[in-house]
């Protein structure tokens, strides 16, 4: 059976990072937090599709990062330490894994991802 990807309410997303998702898509949610880390970086969620994507671009628009990831099972935000982060666990029937991006005080992505 398939687990369900259980998502924050888009109102904690808004207490957390200070920026609302909007709509891009039938069930996609995208947030920009450009007027947040002074970075060009999206994070994108699908709740019926179970995948998110992060896109990081440099100063110059080049791509920094593209990132894209499928069976995420939970998104949620971890604070704590002066430091804000998204993390979405992942499983799938071959792999489990996590995703972190770090949007405060700095704009980092950690990921690890297991044979199941």
């Amino acid at each position: 059976m398939q687990k369900q990807f259980v998502t924050p309410d888009p109102q904690d997303l808004v207490n957390a990072l200070g920026v609302e998702p909007e709509t891009t898509g039938e069930t996609q949610m995208t947030v920009s937090l450009f007027d947040v880390t002074g970075e060009d970086l999206t994070f994108s969620y699908n709740v019926v599709g179970q995948s998110v994507s992060v896109h990081w671009n440099t100063e110059s628009g080049d791509p920094a990062l593209k990132l894209f990831r499928e069976g995420a099972t939970l998104l949620r935000i971890q604070e704590g330490d002066g430091v804000t982060e998204l993390v979405v666990e992942f499983e799938t029937q071959d792999t489990t894994g996590t995703l972190g991006l770090r949007v405060f005080p700095n704009v980092s992505v950690m990921e690890t991802s297991l044979l199941s």
